[in-house]
């Protein structure tokens, strides 16, 4: 947050803590929960003004080195200003590459999400993970594992699944470890999807979702993933920033056409 204030402030944008009357608010996360909760009111606040959210939040491409930065929410929904203006060599600078699991295991994960989050209102998870489950045994017969957040519960009693339960990575803030070598991975909107398509897991998501481009329906799930991912791959290279870059406002020039 310092590094996007100083970006700002650079551009001859004013900060002001804590106002609820500005021309657009910055505000960490969407994640209504915890020490973030309070930032709903802002949140929706702004939105019914008419007034631009930007929301900064944790990477999905190499976390707790990148961070994103998006106008209105930090999923598909949100406005990146990443379709254009690419620079192909980008995803190399950030330290990523398409890759293909070498040898992969035959389960599916179905990585859950956040049940306070704004990147899944109106959705119940509980039932959204049923319904997944439901919708994998009608066009395949691999085993399910259920992955919920680390830090929401799932009721997962019953469903005949294997339960993943993630594990915090030592040394790291917040991080939990996902292993990228199942046959598939099914969620709704956040990371590991990004995730799994970089890794050249099956990613089946919703439409909301930044892999969504890339993704593959349950329909086709047992068919070799061979979609190009190139061009998605540059463009979501600029959803996420490095702390130098946020300090320099590379992600304020992408998304000022949203102020």
């Amino acid at each position: 947050m310092t590094a996007m204030l100083s970006a700002l402030t650079q551009a001859g944008i004013t900060p002001h803590a804590n106002s609820m009357d500005s021309d657009a608010v910055l505000i960490w996360s969407v994640l209504w929960s915890g020490r973030m909760a309070a930032n709903q009111a802002v949140y929706e606040h702004y939105r019914s003004l008419g007034r631009p959210v930007i929301v900064a939040d944790i990477g999905a491409l190499q976390r707790g080195t990148t961070w994103k930065v998006a106008v209105n929410n930090i999923n598909a929904q949100g406005y990146y200003g990443h379709l254009d203006r690419l620079d192909w060599d980008r995803p190399k600078k950030l330290g990523l590459s398409l890759k293909t699991p070498a040898k992969p295991k035959p389960h599916i994960v179905i990585a859950s999400q956040h049940a306070k989050s704004e990147q899944t209102a109106g959705v119940d998870l509980n039932q959204w993970v049923r319904e997944q489950i439901q919708c994998l045994k009608n066009v395949t017969d691999r085993p399910i594992h259920v992955r919920p957040h680390p830090r929401c519960r799932l009721d997962v009693a019953g469903l005949g699944v294997t339960v993943e339960r993630p594990a915090k990575i030592p040394g790291t803030y917040d991080s939990f470890d996902l292993a990228l070598d199942c046959h598939a991975i099914v969620n709704y909107n956040s990371g590991p999807g990004i995730q799994a398509a970089i890794a050249g897991v099956r990613p089946v998501v919703d439409m909301s979702s930044l892999a969504y481009p890339v993704s593959v329906g349950f329909a086709d799930i047992e068919q070799p993933y061979v979609t190009n991912r190139d061009l998605w791959l540059a463009q979501i290279s600029y959803t996420e920033y490095t702390l130098n870059e946020l300090e320099q406002g590379l992600w304020l020039n992408r998304i000022h056409s949203a102020l």
